[in-house]
């Protein structure tokens, strides 16, 4: 069986410096798109407690006699 010499790489600076800069660039969009998610969620859950608080508060006679 014939074998061949192993394959050496090189990384040269320039290239650490890219990876580098591409995986900070990644980890602020992550950043971002939770941040934004966390923004819709937190706007969502005050309109739902707007809603809520906006229901009539029945009397006592109401909650007693049932509406009658």
């Amino acid at each position: 069986m014939l074998r061949r010499a192993p394959t050496t790489i090189q990384l040269t600076q320039a290239d650490i410096e890219q990876y580098e800069a591409n995986r900070r660039r990644k980890l602020r969009e992550q950043q971002q798109q939770q941040q934004q998610q966390q923004q819709q969620n937190s706007s969502q859950s005050t309109q739902a407690s707007d809603k809520v608080q906006q229901v009539p508060q029945k009397s006592k006679k109401d909650r007693v006699l049932g509406g009658r």
